[in-house]
């Protein structure tokens, strides 16, 4: 449906830039559809002038529509990257069974250290 709006939005840009460069900038229209002042041209004597402004608004307002059907379509309102991302979102839980501010066992530790983080022999003897 994207895809199908998509095209549909640059076929209306193109055939708006198209209109509004057929116009004549004093309001009437090029000599191609109107064959100069001859009443007898394809669109008769004021009808192209009349034919490009009334399409050259439409053209406009489904332009402005599509932009916003287009604009409302790709938007994702409160979505985060991370949020496609497989995995956990949550830390883990601490293991059952041991405090946090206990040491681990078979580790040393010094006071005013973290007790869960390993300590070298050279650290642990007083200086």
């Amino acid at each position: 449906m994207l895809t199908l709006l998509t095209v549909a939005h640059l076929v209306i840009g193109v055939s708006l830039v198209l209109f509004v460069l057929l116009q004549d900038p004093k309001g009437g229209a090029m000599g191609v559809f109107s064959g100069g002042s001859s009443s007898n041209s394809f669109f008769g004597a004021s009808g192209a002038s009349n034919f490009l402004t009334a399409t050259t608004k439409w053209l406009a307002i489904l332009f402005a529509v599509s932009s916003l059907s287009l604009t409302y379509m790709t938007a994702k309102k409160g979505a985060s990257v991370m949020d496609d991302l497989p995995g956990a979102t949550t830390a883990p839980a601490p293991t059952e069974g041991m405090p946090s501010d206990q040491p681990v066992p078979g580790q040393q530790s010094i006071p005013g250290t973290n007790p869960a983080l390993p300590v070298s022999p050279s650290e642990s003897q007083p200086k």
